[in-house]
């Protein structure tokens, strides 16, 4: 495959790149121009989503981040009301942001159309995904949302047992080890040898970023700088794709919605 002398050494410098465009982008992705902060008041948790919630405080009053105190709202579904996302969903999903990446990294679209057919993206991209992918003169917003979906990878990989832990959310995923991850197994080799966690794992990551996206959004109202060190833009992207892994509000990748 021509793009693979390419990609290798493209991934070299992804890390450099990226870095970059985030640190000097201000307004990051769509989603952080405008919280949302939506209270569902008078929940009547079950004992999971409780156990669930008390881990995840523990956590934040561990690093000194605020708490909600409301203890009837902020919940994520009950484990027995949630359906995760099939491996097969999220390994579509992981190889569908893998290639906006690399996109969004500026790599030439002689390298992209290879990449497209011997992954089968076209049938993995979202609709507003497609339309980027084959547009040759995006917007450099449009390139800065993408870039940034670099973190919605980092959870993907993640979720199939390519990564260990997520990390705390104050510095940047590395670029450059999540993109190897695919490019050496290929799609094949990525799908075979992928494991989807359990669905308390995936349940447990998205009420805890549930609660420090509140903290960051908290923050922000107050016009105070994000609690515990946070990366608020990491926090959203991480939210958007874990709410996407645990179905919420039933919504496709484009139409996921971080409410707090």
């Amino acid at each position: 495959m021509n793009y693979v002398i390419i990609l290798c050494s493209a991934v070299v410098l992804i890390v450099i790149v990226f870095a970059c465009s985030k640190g000097q982008d201000s307004t990051k992705t769509e989603e952080s121009k405008t919280p949302v902060t939506i209270p569902v008041e008078n929940v009547s948790p079950t004992n999971d989503q409780l156990e669930r919630r008390k881990t995840s405080e523990a956590f934040c009053t561990s690093n000194d981040i605020p708490i909600y105190k409301n203890p009837n709202a902020l919940f994520v579904g009950a484990e027995a009301n949630v359906n995760v996302r099939t491996q097969n969903e999220v390994v579509d999903r992981a190889c569908a942001l893998f290639f906006m990446g690399l996109k969004s990294e500026g790599l030439e679209e002689k390298h992209l159309g290879p990449i497209i057919n011997d992954f089968g993206l076209l049938n993995k991209f979202s609709p507003k995904e497609k339309e980027y992918a084959l547009n040759k003169s995006p917007s450099q917003q449009e390139t800065t949302n993408a870039n940034w979906r670099y973190e919605g990878l980092h959870v993907m990989l993640w979720a199939l047992g390519y990564i260990e832990n997520l990390s705390y959310p104050d510095e940047l995923c590395n670029v450059a080890d999540d993109v190897k991850v695919i490019h050496d197994l290929t799609e094949s080799g990525f799908r075979k040898n992928a494991k989807l966690r359990s669905k308390k794992e995936i349940l447990d990551q998205a009420d805890l970023i549930l609660r420090l996206h509140w903290a960051c959004v908290n923050a922000q109202i107050k016009n105070e700088e994000a609690p515990g060190n946070l990366n608020s833009s990491i926090i959203i992207e991480r939210h958007y794709a874990l709410n996407w892994l645990i179905k919420y509000a039933n919504q496709n990748w484009d139409d996921v919605s971080t409410d707090t």
